[in-house]
């Protein structure tokens, strides 16, 4: 963990913030003890993106007892569907 007093926080704030963005952690002092510490937030997991499946999604719409329609016609139908 790197250090930075007020006085230098002040002046080199984008210094700081850089070492920040870069997943450093900053401990700020105050004459010499540590008053405060900056860190980056926490990762955030990745979020399962709603089309991922795109490709099943179609062939188990596809595969229903219908008359075969367009992609655009099936996405269109879901949309209405969720209102």
């Amino acid at each position: 963990m790197k250090t930075a007093s007020i006085r230098q926080i002040r002046s080199k704030f984008p210094t700081v913030l850089r070492m920040i963005q870069n997943g450093e952690s900053v401990a700020i002092t105050s004459r010499r003890k540590i008053v405060a510490t900056l860190t980056p937030p926490p990762a955030k997991p990745l979020a399962k993106r709603p089309w991922a499946d795109v490709d099943a999604y179609f062939k188990r719409l596809l595969a229903q007892p219908r008359l075969r329609v367009s992609g655009a016609e099936i996405i269109r139908e879901d949309r209405d569907n969720r209102s």
